[in-house]
């Protein structure tokens, strides 16, 4: 016994010297001792007592499927005799020399704790220690057991079994043994240097920022800790090499740094970088990984190897903090597949079901709005991360959902409810916004038009935010059963007031994503069931025509007014006309434009004639009216465009040149802003050419 226990303290002590140069990675070939007790079982309890013994085992894992493993094992053991005893041989003993081949699985449950089972078979030699007939013999023999192992460091592990052994012809028996592995750091890609260690060189001040696996792609190039190299000896240390590695969630160790020298007494603050994986993403608790540090350095011409082993926390997936406005960015998983289904499914129900004169991304905020509110999305505060509470403690973990998770629970806070809705936008090619004051998050949805734009179709331009030359359209998503108008005018009236306070925030989506990259996970199956087609169409045009009463009618009233007074004003008439067109209501408007041609060929009247035309997809009908506006105005550029727009979808690309060089001639700026009718036409262009001339890009006469 005072060997075994020599032996045993020897595996202890081997695998803590060589800590320093020992790997985090998998155990593909290991060693294991272990001592334990034997039951005997049934009829055998009459001949035997509990004895022991111990048993040496090999395990080699197969790589890229480190849960399954061969096995070698070699074992003794000693059972004391009873019946032997009975007789007299007060030390009586069956002593019994084993090996045996076999296999099994092994699994990780948590953390550094695995589970297995295994099962093996050979041969065996047994002997008595008393002088009796045949008192020597050998047979087969076959084990199957289960285990369980605790990973203390990189190359030591502890764990316990439990095995039922049948020695045929003999006996049958229950082992149990506690057990200690050494394992060896073959091929491992964490593995630190395997060199002698540098006694000059000290790794002190180790530091973790919090890790959140919603940024994994982050930390490659912002530090998430950082540690201090110390010289504390007099001679320089050179070509220091710093690298980490988390065992699982990185490919690879990451170069962090390279130092070419550390003068004697000097030290030097070392950011830590990771390109961890995306399985950091399956993290659905906290929880603490081992980091591997090592550092690689030269020293008087000789090769050394430091290395350090700490614990990292790694919070969940959904964890953030809200010390920048911008990482919620991350959470907007515009290509997981709840959204694009979402997304996709919303903008083709609704396709070209109202007017084509409306801004096609004021329309498609509104659809999927009123989407998400029928789909039966609500809005709910968590009690236990409420963003008007964590927002402002800006170091305090909040919890996030991402888009595919609010669909499923629908339900959301004000952050989770904003993610999805710009997710929704983005994943078809709309630009979006994060709007924050304080305790709250809301959004803003590009409209892809100027101010000078905006202003000239909508009669609530001051609603918007403008900035940069562009028009945002501000929805306060939370607002989900009032509305898409309530939550538009609730989002500009609050931006309005905070930003006159100077507490408005605004962060476009695209510029956050260049430091916080968006990031999803596989799902389980969704649950999500969309409204029908009838009921996405029904509730989108509701609320346009709610829109449409809210603005257009205020307006016409004033103009009939104006008109009734002078009812040969032919300016006001056509405005109404106008009017009208923009928002769809094309008999109205043609009705209003005849009524100016039948006083007079109206030079503005005859070009949105041709608008009207093109709106209802009759382009030879909209060339002959153009071609009547040029003939009164011929250096007008915008009857110019209408030309070459109507020309080009109509495949007469020599017309278009000649029409477009006018145009280039007489507003280099509006030609700009149409450059493919310079080029030869294709099919992607003229298919691009006739959208335009039935969406908002009309140009009106006024």
């Amino acid at each position: 016994m005072k060997k075994l226990f020599r032996v045993l303290i020897a595996f202890l002590f081997i695998p803590v010297l060589g800590l320093e140069a020992a790997s985090a990675e998998e155990e593909l070939f290991s060693l294991q001792l272990s001592p334990g007790m034997t039951l005997p079982l049934g009829q055998d309890a009459q001949y035997f007592t509990l004895g022991g013994g111990g048993t040496l085992l090999a395990t080699l894992a197969v790589p890229g499927l480190q849960f399954l493993h061969f096995d070698a094992a070699a074992d003794f053991s000693a059972v004391p005799v009873q019946v032997a005893k009975d007789k007299s041989y007060p030390n009586a003993m069956l002593e019994i020399l084993s090996g045996s081949l076999g296999g099994g699985v092994r699994f990780p449950i948590l953390t550094n704790l695995l589970i297995g089972a295994y099962a093996r078979a050979g041969y065996f030699y047994g002997f008595t220690n008393f002088d009796v007939p045949n008192n020597t013999g050998s047979n087969g023999l076959f084990t199957i057991g289960a285990e369980i192992k605790y990973r203390l460091l990189p190359s030591l592990s502890l764990g316990i079994d439990a095995a039922y052994r049948s020695f045929f012809g003999l006996s049958n028996d229950m082992r149990l043994g506690l057990g200690v592995t050494y394992i060896f750091p073959v091929g491992s890609k964490g593995a630190g240097p395997q060199k002698k260690v540098n006694p000059q060189l000290e790794l002190r001040d180790l530091s973790f920022n919090p890790v959140f696996p919603v940024f994994y792609k982050y930390f490659s190039d912002h530090p998430m800790g950082s540690i201090v190299l110390f010289n504390k000896g007099k001679i320089p240390i050179e070509k220091v090499t710093v690298k980490a590695f988390v065992n699982q969630y990185m490919d690879n160790p990451f170069l962090c740094k390279e130092i070419p020298f550390i003068t004697g007494g000097g030290k030097e603050t070392v950011d830590l970088f990771a390109l961890f994986n995306d399985k950091v993403l399956g993290i659905t608790e906290n929880t603490k990984v081992q980091i591997s540090i090592t550092v690689e350095s030269e020293m008087a011409g000789e090769s050394y190897g430091n290395g350090l082993i700490e614990s990292l926390r790694i919070y969940d997936r959904n964890a953030m903090t809200w010390e920048d406005d911008r990482r919620a960015a991350a959470f907007v998983s515009l290509k997981d597949p709840s959204v694009l289904r979402f997304s996709k499914n919303v903008s083709s129900d609704v396709k070209d079901r109202a007017s084509k004169s409306i801004n096609k991304n004021f329309l498609l905020a509104l659809a999927f709005f009123e989407t998400m509110r029928i789909y039966g999305l609500t809005y709910a505060v968590d009690p236990t991360s409420p963003f008007t509470e964590l927002s402002v403690k800006k170091t305090s973990v909040d919890f996030l959902q991402f888009p595919n998770q609010t669909l499923d629970y629908k339900a959301g806070d004000c952050d989770d409810l904003s993610i999805l809705y710009t997710a929704l936008r983005e994943s078809v090619g709309v630009t979006t916004a994060f709007l924050t004051t304080p305790g709250h998050i809301f959004v803003a949805v590009s409209l892809g038009m100027t101010p000078a734009e905006a202003k000239k179709q909508f009669a609530v331009a001051d609603d918007f935010i403008f900035r940069d030359d562009m028009t945002w359209l501000p929805v306060e998503v939370t607002a989900l059963g009032q509305g898409f108008l309530a939550a538009w005018q609730s989002g500009s009236n609050l931006w309005k007031e905070q930003e006159k306070a100077g507490q408005a925030h605004f962060t476009a989506l695209q510029d956050a994503w260049r430091t916080y990259e968006p990031v999803g996970f596989d799902s389980e199956a969704s649950t999500m069931t969309l409204p029908t087609a009838d009921q996405v169409v029904s509730a989108y045009l509701k609320e346009v025509g709610r829109y449409i009463d809210r603005d257009l009618y205020p307006q016409t009233r004033a103009l009939e007014k104006q008109i009734a007074a002078d009812p040969r004003n032919l300016s006001l008439i056509n405005k109404l006309g106008v009017l009208n067109g923009r928002y769809g209501l094309y008999d109205k408007a043609e009705e209003a434009f005849q009524r100016v041609l039948k006083i007079q060929d109206y030079q503005p009247a005859l070009l949105n004639m041709g608008n009207l035309m093109s709106l209802k997809d009759n382009l030879p009908g909209a060339l002959r009216y153009y071609q009547k506006a040029l003939a009164k105005a011929p250096n007008d550029a915008s009857v110019l465009l209408s030309l070459a727009r109507t020309s080009y979808a109509l495949g007469r690309f020599e017309e278009t040149q000649r029409y477009f060089s006018g145009v280039q001639r007489l507003d280099a700026a509006l030609a700009g802003r149409f450059a493919y009718l310079g080029m030869k036409g294709s099919e992607d262009t003229t298919r691009a050419a006739q959208a335009e001339l039935s969406g908002e890009a009309i140009l009106w006469g006024e």
